[in-house]
């Protein structure tokens, strides 16, 4: 079974094991996901997002540039087994010649500092995804405020009311211009509506799940599933506990990731949906503990009566055709 997973952190997690003293490879190393993890479970792509957080780094467009920076290291150094790519054709390629590729991707578009010329060079740079935010608001829009209330469940109760500023408007118009796929992943509410009716193209939710089986404001609600769906994009199953159970527990199951692609697929049809683990980006009791034990999510979609054609829908196919459209 091929894979393609549309979200990781690992890059940022090899940053920071750099800068304490014990530096983690990506060629081998003990976080969720590595070159020789990635093989054995039988890779195609995989997304990795150069993360920021903006109450920590000061000079954001610099520090993703320094993610950048160690991203192109490790991919040369590994140049034997994995490629970065920033078309289809380069996808196909490398799948030809046994290698798997690696798409470069952006988590919390303040990283640009409000500055279209900044999108331009990250995408110079072979950004080719981008959230237009992270958890918090920034110059082009705003994600779900939580709230210190929490529901029944535990859940946070959020304010999802305030969405994109003005140059938020204008980072979506120039990514559709330049074939930058927009990523609504942490988006507010409204945030994710007016991207629908401002753009044209195909758009992603990276690693998000249903709200209506786990009410956590990270996730998306029936309407929104079906409006990825019916725009031709697609829907990353991420693996976090938080993001997965009726109440907030971290425990994350493949069981319970099975239900909510049960309850995505109903919702939105069997092309909508793929993966977006979150992989090093995620804590908790993971019953798949790193991407070599991704067999654990496919036994559990089968015995839950996926059929073999589904499964490689969810796997890879789904988001290789979105990438087919936009890249």
């Amino acid at each position: 079974m091929k894979i393609i997973d549309m979200h990781c952190d690992t890059i940022s997690e090899i940053w920071q094991s750099r800068h304490s003293g014990k530096p983690q490879q990506l060629a081998a190393n003990s976080l969720h996901l590595d070159i020789q993890k990635m093989k054995k479970a039988n890779y195609m792509l995989q997304n990795f997002a150069m993360y920021i957080d903006l109450k920590k780094d000061i000079a954001p467009f610099e520090y993703v540039c320094s993610l950048i920076d160690i991203f192109y290291e490790e991919m040369e150094q590994n140049k034997n087994d994995i490629c970065v790519i920033k078309t289809y054709e380069e996808i196909m390629e490398n799948d030809h010649s046994q290698k798997m590729s690696a798409l470069l991707t952006i988590e919390e578009g303040g990283c640009c500092e409000g500055k279209i010329e900044n999108l331009d060079k990250l995408y110079d740079r072979g950004a080719r995804m981008m959230t237009l935010t992270w958890n918090y608001p920034n110059e082009l829009a705003n994600p779900n405020f939580l709230k210190e209330e929490t529901d029944a469940n535990g859940f946070p109760l959020f304010d999802g009311s305030k969405g994109l500023t003005n140059t938020g408007y204008a980072f979506a118009e120039r990514m559709e211009e330049l074939g930058m796929i927009i990523d609504v992943s942490h988006l507010s509410d409204a945030g994710f509506w007016q991207i629908a009716d401002c753009t044209k193209k195909p758009f992603v939710a990276s690693h998000s799940n249903a709200r209506a089986l786990c009410g956590h404001a990270r996730n998306l609600t029936d309407d929104m599933i079906k409006t990825i769906a019916e725009r031709g994009g697609v829907i990353g199953l991420n693996y976090y506990g938080c993001f997965l159970n009726k109440r907030n527990d971290s425990t994350s199951t493949a069981a319970r990731i099975a239900e909510h692609a049960r309850y995505i697929t109903n919702v939105g049809g069997i092309e909508c949906l793929g993966l977006g683990s979150d992989f090093d980006g995620i804590i908790g009791n993971l019953e798949i503990a790193d991407c070599a034990q991704m067999y654990k999510l496919f036994d559990t979609l089968e015995a839950a009566g996926f059929s073999q054609n589904t499964i490689e829908k969810i796997a890879y196919q789904n988001v290789l055709r979105v990438y087919k459209e936009m890249l």
